[in-house]
């Protein structure tokens, strides 16, 4: 490792993991969103919903916003700086003007479930009191609670005193991703991704495949490891890397249940014929896992490089399921996958950033950027997920939302895609991220999104 705290470097790990979904894999966001949108509202309308709250997901593009929270029982959807101060809010789709916000959570404007979700990064609060959304598989369920609000509040002719719609949406993520429903084909998400994962789901370059063997290489592990089931998994990786990615990992790890993964003693079970089999004790190179927990894989990582105390660095797009846990429980750095990089503002050229001075041959990787899918990650009505400009006095351009402190407090990096780092020479330095500073934000590459530069 290199000695320069301040610093990242891929050649100076033991262990290299991988999550999948929205890190080696990249989904074509606008489909998928419209996929999951649709599918929340056909499972809700089934439950009794009013039809109205299924409408045209393109119409409502400006208000998905990743980060936000859904303060459930007022029906309000919030927006929070570092500090837990709210800096914008919704109540169903109707915009609140600052006054009102202060009349519901007094004049600190200061969110009374902050607390808790600071500190455990939890997407569900306690007796489901708050719920937020910050993957692409939930992010469009804002639109339906919004919906559900206003209906709510037409129906009853003002806004309720307490809402209780949470408990069904909630359900309704049951009803499509609870992983025994892909083998069922049952629910509304799995059976049309099923049909033609190709409309979903992007293929790797060939020069992530040429990286994920490079990174092979001075007796590293590379391993994959991902929350998904194995047959949904095996679908989507055989997309993006073809029907050879067993070739890529020393082993594969389905159905990880992050972020219980890095604390609980679930054991590993043996794949076999496709399904979960007989519990293991120890696990072996080049087979396939299902479940487990950290400190068996961690004796795994120690057997096979040879250390008792492995160097290990996750790439993963959640900050709550992969970032947090990783970092805090695992003691793993991290890597975020953050597309909202690009989408607010930095658009490298790739002369920009693979021609760095350097005598190791380039990878050849694919930096296209969906001009229509920045449109669904990027709101003017929520405004930027890094940066608050009325909550910076200073002028100093930190990270200032919730998602800001989380994103330096407990990343070495953040990358745009996994395209832009596998471009990269492995021994490439990058500059981390300061966790000590709150809002630190030195560890983008290749570069800070817009929003962050003076």
């Amino acid at each position: 490792m290199n000695d320069d705290s301040s610093m990242f470097c891929l050649a100076g790990y033991d262990a290299i993991g991988f999550d999948l979904d929205h890190t080696l894999a990249k989904y074509k966001l606008v489909d998928l969103m419209n996929l999951t949108y649709d599918s929340l509202c056909e499972s809700l309308i089934k439950k009794g919903y009013n039809p109205k709250i299924k409408d045209k997901l393109d119409v409502h593009k400006d208000f998905i916003c990743k980060g936000l929270f859904l303060d459930s029982e007022k029906g309000n959807i919030l927006k929070l700086s570092h500090d837990g101060k709210i800096l914008r809010c919704s109540h169903g789709t109707r915009m609140m003007d600052k006054a009102e916000i202060i009349s519901v959570y007094g004049p600190d404007l200061h969110w009374e479930h902050f607390e808790e979700a600071i500190g455990n990064v939890k997407s569900v609060g306690e007796d489901m009191k708050y719920r937020f959304f910050e993957n692409y598989f939930d992010i469009p369920a804002l639109v339906c609670c919004a919906h559900i609000v206003d209906i709510l509040d037409e129906e009853n002719g003002e806004p309720l005193k307490k809402y209780d719609f949470w408990k069904d949406v909630n359900h309704s993520f049951g009803e499509n991703y609870i992983p025994t429903q892909f083998a069922k084909n049952a629910g509304w998400f799995f059976p049309r991704l099923k049909e033609n994962p190709k409309t979903y789901l992007q293929p790797s370059s060939n020069g992530v495949k040429d990286w994920l063997k490079e990174l092979k290489g001075d007796k590293r592990v590379v391993f994959l490891m991902t929350s998904s089931a194995i047959d949904f998994a095996g679908l989507v990786i055989e997309i993006v890397l073809g029907s050879d990615w067993r070739n890529y990992f020393d082993i594969y790890i389905t159905d990880a249940k992050k972020p219980g993964f890095f604390t609980n003693n679930n054991k590993f079970k043996s794949i076999e014929a496709g399904i979960p089999g007989e519990e293991v004790n120890s696990l072996e190179p080049g087979k396939t896992y299902s479940g487990g927990n950290y400190a068996d894989l961690m004796k795994f990582l120690e057997k096979q490089t040879g250390k008792s105390d492995p160097k290990v660095v996750y790439f993963g797009d959640s900050l709550c399921s992969d970032s947090f846990p990783a970092k805090v429980y695992g003691n793993w750095d991290v890597v975020l996958v953050l597309e909202e990089m690009e989408a607010e503002g930095y658009h490298p050229g790739s002369k920009d950033i693979l021609e760095p001075k350097r005598k190791v041959p380039k990878h050849e990787v694919n930096l296209y950027i969906n001009p229509e899918e920045e449109q669904y990650i990027l709101s003017e009505g929520w405004g930027s997920f890094f940066y608050h400009e009325e909550e910076d006095p200073k002028h100093d351009k930190h990270m200032n939302t919730y998602w800001g402190r989380i994103i330096s407090r407990y990343n070495a990096i953040a990358v745009p895609t996994v395209e832009y780092i596998a471009g990269m020479p492995i021994n490439h330095q990058y500059k981390k991220f300061n966790s000590s500073e709150v809002g630190n934000t030195e560890g983008f590459y290749p570069g800070k999104p817009k929003p962050l530069l003076p």
